[in-house]
């Protein structure tokens, strides 16, 4: 049964794959001091335009971000979305998406584990696995509409709710600044 899915799936992205949208690449992070890079890439699944000229589309897209905490540890998000963007007909950017993200986090620095027979053992890649449901809300301009340069720049605020934190959870907020590329003329 599950395999049956995972082939709708796939049947249903195939025309969309080839008309690929955009490349999506950012500087992500908490703070300046916890500092990474995101990319993604973006699949239409629905665009209107308006009587206005303002485009709105539903997007998917698979992400990857990374970060570091001095000291503490590096992160990588992995992200699959859904998202809705409008363009106004001067290039005002607004999108929001959600996103059922994949935390896996390394400890810097070395760590060990204590055996039966008192000895260490140093245990690499240390660290731990979390759900990381994500909503973002941005805002940016899309310079193709009114100075003919296919490239959008835009700001993002991402709120994350790391499952588990310890013995609890733990709401996260990560800043996102980067640029849109299209990859096909449409």
């Amino acid at each position: 049964m599950k395999y049956n899915f995972f082939w709708l799936a796939l049947v249903l992205a195939a025309p969309n794959a080839l008309t690929a949208q955009s490349l999506r690449l950012a500087y992500f992070g908490e703070t300046v001091t916890h500092y990474g890079l995101r990319g993604a890439y973006e699949m239409p699944i629905g665009t209107s335009v308006s009587a206005g000229n303002a485009k709105r589309m539903l997007y998917g897209s698979l992400g990857i971000a990374g970060y570091r905490h001095p000291q503490n540890h590096i992160g990588v998000i992995v992200s699959p979305e859904i998202g809705f963007r409008r363009i106004g007909k001067r290039g005002a950017l607004f999108e929001f998406a959600l996103s059922p993200a994949y935390f896996r986090y390394f400890l810097e620095g070395k760590t060990f584990e204590a055996t039966a027979d008192g000895d260490f053992n140093r245990l690499r890649f240390a660290g731990g696995n979390a759900f990381l449901p994500t909503l973002s809300l941005g805002v940016g301009h899309d310079l193709s509409i009114r100075k003919n340069l296919p490239l959008a720049w835009y700001v993002r605020l991402n709120v994350m709710q790391q499952r588990p934190y310890n013995t609890s959870n733990l709401m996260r907020f990560a800043l996102e600044a980067g640029t849109l590329i299209p990859l096909k003329k449409r």
